[in-house]
């Protein structure tokens, strides 16, 4: 913007301002106290604000090739960190005069305004015209008449932000420079005063000077170099930087434009590109970035660079915002900038053909195009009044809520009289973390006319804003008083939901007041209403409950907006408030509950039937069953599968001196006997026979008086209790008589196991049912019981 159409909007602004407190100390009408979206303050645009940029980059022949090679590429990041379209970037190289045709400094970069991407390309190149001075050339260093230079670039008019940064090792040396005196003493120390003079001139013209040292530095003279303030509160003012390597010499140049022009940097990340191959580095632009600069130090003009957009395979300009501009491509250090970046992760695609193998670093710089918004509430306060200061700052049309992004910010108000003179200034907080920032006000009991609020927002990241709220003291108390007070700050909704609160009114008139809710200014595209949109306060003190309701077409995100108390149609409170919309939750989140019921659910089937499925495939197997051989009614042998989890046990009955025995069945065995689980009884395939169901107890006979019987020790619970010889089988038909083949009639009762005989003689000689395992006389030699025969021996006698 050039200077006369700056000077016209700053009058037209302040006869704005000037009508409108004429009316409020004429007339008092209600109608002007201004609200977001309704004041001209409050209603002017907001853009990133233009920056006058002037490098000074020391050429003398105290530093190195290397160090100058330094100072060519900071001189490029400063130039790719100015973000704000129509700023104006200027770079002087310096050395000393110390004959004919030298001269101390020379304009490598004449001032040029960054409006296109070829200004922007043009001023890398010409960086590239920056060299180390030969003797002949005037190799000294003369920081005055570079000062000077700077600040006749940047003027003395206040209308931008001046950044000069002086890029050197500090040792100013004039001293084979005849223009300073006629000594060198006296050269050094008259261009000394006059560097300190221009200094001065520079504080007061309100340019800040960042010193940045390269080579051997003198810090101390370095040091004195600094001048100026910060652009926010919350960041270091202008102060002396040594940058010894690479590394630091990217974080000094990004504190110092951050300080200078609140240009916010993201982390660096870093690489090796390979010689014929590619790297991939990546930097993260935020939602509330309206301009960003991705800057990427090759450190060789023949690597190539891509820049593709989060979740894209397309790189820039395919995709990815809706202005880009290239520059520096064919130097050591090339940016993109983007206005409008699409937010989120972009990748930095870094390839080489035959540049041999070195590190590769990139990095965002980007700013936010900010509005604020300003509401004191009450309205038109009376003397002696607290007032409540509230401030909100938006970005891209969106309320900035997030709590890392607005933690920098700095919210100040500065309160001034009818007579202009400053009342009081708050630096207001944001306890609730809600992206509304409060603080409160008293208005000293014996103010009258008019009152001005006038809000900052400053902050690293932001391009800042200033809003004024006119308004004026009440004659006497207010009739009517309301508070706004929601039931939660920090609710969100989902589009279609809604959040509730009360206003507390008081109502010190004569009759009761009609009262009106309203929202105002609300975020582009959001469908925000109050419910009820009026009522009726009594006299006295009441409480009204309200609905906020957002429509479901209200975008995501956060969506802000006004919230108004009208009596007669006037505002007598306000509240700002920025709600989060989140998505509609899906049909798994709508109905998480009964998902979880129905999981339970199924997972209680599932363990039923896996349960059911085990016991089906236990029922089959063949654990618990027992094998026994007979020889009359005499067990003389048995046998348990070694492995009952399989369906099918294999045995042999084979002959030993002493007599036939059971054993598992062996690979090479031919007179097999397999046993199988058919329900609740057994099937039994003899040795080349066909299969024989046999009930738990029966007898398969096998000749020669021997006999096998299958056991279902599941069914006994021990190995000893299940009927042989014929004994009652639950399973066996017809229940035999009592006494019948030895066994007990009670089923329930204890039977004997079939290797012992029912009737054991006693040591008399006698017979009956005696316990072969009783007390039997403690004094006898005989063992307890009586005597019995071992029916496994078969050498045993009676």
């Amino acid at each position: 913007m050039c200077e006369s159409e700056w000077d016209m909007r700053e009058r037209g602004a302040g006869l704005r301002r000037w009508v409108c407190l004429l009316a409020v100390a004429v007339f008092l009408p209600l109608s002007c106290l201004s609200a977001p979206g309704n004041a001209a303050g409050q209603e002017r645009n907001s853009a990133l604000p233009a920056l006058k940029v002037v490098v000074l980059v020391d050429e003398s022949g105290s530093l190195a090739e290397a160090d100058v090679a330094r100072e060519k590429e900071a001189a490029r990041t400063i130039v790719y960190s100015a973000l704000a379209p129509g700023s104006i970037i200027s770079v002087v190289g310096f050395g000393s005069s110390n004959g004919p045709g030298q001269s101390a400094v020379r304009v490598a970069c004449p001032p040029t305004t960054l409006d296109t991407a070829q200004q922007r390309d043009s001023l890398a190149g010409c960086i590239g015209g920056l060299h180390r001075r030969a003797p002949g050339e005037g190799d000294g260093t003369d920081h005055a008449a570079a000062l000077q230079q700077a600040l006749g670039f940047v003027g003395m008019e206040k209308t931008e932000k001046k950044l000069v940064f002086l890029l050197t090792d500090g040792k100013l040396d004039v001293s084979d420079s005849p223009a300073w005196g006629d000594t060198p003493a006296r050269r050094n120390g008259a261009a000394a005063a006059k560097a300190q003079e221009t200094l001065e001139e520079l504080d007061r013209a309100g340019a800040q000077v960042w010193p940045l040292g390269f080579g051997k530095v003198d810090s101390a003279a370095l040091k004195g170099f600094a001048k100026g303030k910060s652009c926010t509160p919350s960041v270091a003012d202008p102060h002396e930087q040594v940058t010894p390597s690479s590394v630091e010499l990217r974080a000094a140049v990004q504190e110092a434009f951050s300080s200078a022009s609140c240009v916010k940097y993201g982390p660096l990340d870093t690489g090796n590109v390979p010689k014929g191959g590619s790297v991939e580095l990546n930097v993260e632009i935020p939602g509330v970035a309206s301009d960003a600069s991705i800057l990427v130090y090759k450190r060789d003009p023949r690597v190539q660079v891509e820049y593709l957009p989060p979740g894209k395979t397309t790189p820039a300009p395919a995709a990815g915002g809706s202005h880009f501009e290239f520059a520096g491509q064919n130097t050591e250090t090339e940016a993109l900038r983007i206005t409008d970046p699409e937010p989120g992760r972009w990748t930095v695609r870094l390839s080489s053909a035959d540049v041999p193998a070195q590190e590769v670093a990139a990095t965002v710089a980007y700013q936010a195009v900010v509005k604020a918004y300003l509401t004191v509430d009450p309205p038109q306060p009376a003397a002696g009044q607290p007032v409540n200061v509230s401030m909100q700052v938006w970005a891209r049309n969106r309320a900035v809520t997030d709590p890392a992004t607005v933690q920098g910010l700095t919210f100040k108000t500065v309160v001034t009289g009818a007579s202009g003179a400053p009342l009081g200034e708050l630096t207001l907080s944001d306890p609730d973390r809600d992206g509304t920032f409060g603080g409160q006000f008293g208005v000293p009991a014996d103010a009258t006319g008019a009152l001005t609020f006038t809000g900052t927002v400053t902050g690293v990241g932001i391009g800042g804003d200033t809003r004024v709220l006119a308004t004026s003291v009440q004659n006497g108390a207010a009739p009517v008083r309301a508070q706004i007070l929601f039931d939660s700050n920090t609710a969100t909704v989902t589009p279609g939901g809604s959040i509730t609160g009360t206003v507390s009114m008081t109502n010190n008139s004569a009759a009761p007041v009609p009262m009106r809710l309203e929202v105002a200014s609300p975020t582009e595209g959001a469908s925000i209403s109050v419910e009820p949109g009026s009522s009726v306060a009594p006299v006295g003190v009441t409480t009204v409950p309200f609905t906020l309701r957002f429509g479901p077409d209200t975008p995501e995100g956060p969506n802000g907006a006004t919230l108004r108390v009208l009596t007669g149609g006037a505002p007598v409170a306000e509240r700002l408030f920025a709600i989060e919309v989140e998505p509609e939750p899906g049909v798994l989140e709508k109905f998480f509950w009964l998902w979880v019921v129905l999981g339970i659910a199924a997972v209680g089937l599932l363990l039923f039937g896996f349960g059911k499925f085990r016991a089906r495939r236990s029922a089959a197997h063949v654990s618990g069953l027992q094998v026994r051989l007979l020889k009359g009614d005499e067990e003389i042998s048995a046998l348990e599968p070694p492995d009952g989890d399989v369906p099918e046990f294999g045995f042999v009955v084979y002959q030993e001196f002493t007599g036939r025995r059971l054993q598992p069945a062996g690979p090479g065995d031919a007179e097999v006997y397999r046993v199988r689980r058919a329900g609740p009884e057994f099937r039994l395939t003899p040795p080349l026979g066909e299969p024989v169901a046999l009930a738990p107890g029966d007898r398969h006979e096998l000749g020669d008086r021997h006999a096998l019987v299958l056991v279902d020790q599941r069914m006994t619970g021990m190995a000893g209790n299940s009927p042989v010889g014929g004994g009652f089988s639950p399973f066996a038909g017809e229940r035999p008589a009592s006494g019948d083949d030895g066994a007990y009639a009670d089923p329930f009762g204890d039977r004997p196991s079939p290797g012992v005989p029912t009737s054991v003689p006693s040591a008399a000689g006698g017979s009956g049912r005696e316990d072969p395992f009783s007390a039997g006389d403690p004094f006898s030699d005989e063992p307890p019981g009586g005597s019995y025969r071992d029916p496994g021996n078969p050498f045993a006698t009676d």
